[in-house]
């Protein structure tokens, strides 16, 4: 599969059920060291056991110190070489960094405003 043909979709909130059989999900937040951290999950449905469908959850990349974009562009491109079609995506990190950057210069943003 070319990775063109791979979909990028916003992830489901928690307690939304994927009703996708294979796709791989990006998640991305800060640690506690204001760092962007990325975990990647290949996630695939298994044959119901005991009327059940059952998930296989594989993890790439736990805590991985890459940009948002870069987890992106690499799960695509892993999606796209297991010919799977849909990457879900969630980006934590981002808003709470430049909130928390404000916040912490507030100085810098008044000077920035003044301009």
């Amino acid at each position: 599969m070319r990775a063109s043909k791979v979909r990028i979709l916003p992830a489901l909130d928690p307690g939304e059920s994927y009703v996708d059989p294979t796709f791989v999900l990006v998640e991305t937040t800060l640690n506690g060291a204001d760092e962007t951290t990325t975990t990647i999950e290949h996630v695939a449905s298994q044959l119901p056991v005991k009327g059940k469908l059952r998930w296989r959850v594989t993890t790439l990349g736990q805590s991985v110190p890459l940009t948002h974009a870069g987890a992106l562009e690499w799960a695509v491109s892993f999606a796209a070489m297991h010919d799977i079609p849909i990457v879900y995506q969630r980006d934590e990190g981002r808003g709470v960094r430049y909130a928390a950057a404000t916040s912490a210069h507030p100085s810098a943003a008044a000077s920035s405003a003044s301009k």
